[in-house]
């Protein structure tokens, strides 16, 4: 059974109640596992208050059970924002983290900006895989 881990984007459209978000939840949670990183977390609560965070949060751990950032991952991260450095790129920490959550645990990133994600290791959800 394959694991798709939701980033924030993807997250803040499916607590917009955004058809499409809804409609691929509910093909992915019966086809497969569901994730999502602490470090959305972290991001989805900055960007609450405390209404909300009381609303959401009880919600977002009902869909997906939450994975910590490891040692592993972390040196993995490290490695790819270097690697990338070299050629010019610059990512973005949080979202090198998240990536490198998914090439370590073999997960289905889940996002609606690809283009934060230009690492051809990763596994990209695509809505065609489930049509």
């Amino acid at each position: 059974m394959k694991t798709y881990l939701l980033e924030t984007d993807f997250l803040i459209d499916l607590f917009k109640k955004r058809p499409e978000a809804i409609e691929i939840i509910q093909k992915l949670s019966s086809i497969g596992d569901i994730v999502t990183s602490v470090l959305s977390v972290s991001e989805l609560r900055s960007g609450w208050d405390k209404n909300e965070a009381t609303l959401y949060l009880p919600q977002l751990y009902a869909i997906a059970q939450t994975i910590p950032v490891t040692r592993e991952v972390a040196e993995k991260a490290g490695e790819l924002r270097y690697n990338y450095s070299k050629k010019g790129q610059v990512l973005p920490t949080v979202d090198t983290l998240i990536a490198a959550t998914c090439i370590i645990s073999s997960y289905c990133l889940v996002t609606r900006n690809i283009r934060h994600y230009p690492i051809s290791e990763i596994d990209v959800f695509s809505k065609k895989n489930i049509e």
